[in-house]
């Protein structure tokens, strides 16, 4: 099943490999490098309206000191019929001043309820980099040996994209996404924050069908954030998703 990003994500058209934060949850392992000392973010997309159709992820951080840290990542998407589950294990390390590293192993598991089920593990890895003062530049790969789950190919994902972040208050991003059984997707991203309580997303993705991404955010106290998101299909309609979150920085 096409994978569905946290509310934070899919409001910026998922265009969040460079994101020089987590304020969208891990999306690059390097990001990991960046000093974050703790964080879980949790939350649910209902695809298209389809009632029947269940996905949930979950994800925490914690820094491993001040120039790295790890990740656990848990994503769930399903019907009556037919489940997937993916659980991942991060690393991330800030390498140089303007470079971090980092990569990750993954589990894959698939059950169909006339078929059985079956598990695989890959891996992937990734970086980011602060090329300019205000640009970044992120990179992942996943799966990059074409593994199989069954008999099935899991896609072999190349990310690529850059981010422009000229103050707290505007981010902007761009990225392609290359899978190799498919044409390259392109998304962008903006987030504007207009007050410190307020985060206000748009995004889009393109590849043979343009989707529209749009959402907002609320920082509370005690560091604590609510993100809803929408991503509109020309023909199948509208994936609502919720996310809340806590970060210490």
């Amino acid at each position: 099943m096409r994978p569905f990003e946290n509310a934070a994500a899919m409001g910026m058209g998922g265009s969040t490999i460079a994101v020089p934060s987590l304020s969208s949850g891990l999306s690059n392992e390097a990001q990991l490098g960046l000093g974050e000392r703790l964080g879980f973010w949790a939350g649910s997309a209902l695809p298209y309206g389809v009632e029947g159709w269940q996905t949930a992820h979950f994800q925490a951080v914690a820094g491993m000191g001040k120039y790295s840290g790890v990740g656990l990542g848990i994503e769930h998407s399903g019907t009556d019929v037919y489940t997937e589950q993916r659980f991942r294990l991060a690393y991330g390390r800030r390498l140089t001043e303007a470079f971090y590293l980092g990569g990750s192993a993954d589990v894959l598991r698939a059950s169909a309820q006339e078929y059985g089920s079956t598990t695989m593990a890959t891996f992937g890895l990734s970086l980011l980099a602060h090329a300019l003062p205000d640009v970044w530049i992120g990179a992942k790969i996943q799966n990059p040996f074409q593994q199989k789950i069954g008999e099935d190919l899991v896609p072999s994902i190349l990310r690529i994209g850059a981010s422009w972040k000229p103050s707290d208050i505007l981010l902007m991003t761009f990225e392609t996404e290359k899978d190799l059984e498919r044409s390259a997707m392109i998304k962008a991203g903006l987030e504007y924050r207009p007050a410190s309580v307020l985060v206000i997303r748009a995004g889009m993705r393109s590849n043979k069908v343009a989707r529209i991404g749009f959402g907002a955010g609320l920082r509370l106290k005690n560091n604590i954030a609510i993100d809803l998101a929408s991503e509109w299909h020309p023909s199948l309609g509208l994936t609502p998703s919720a996310m809340i979150s806590w970060r210490k920085k």
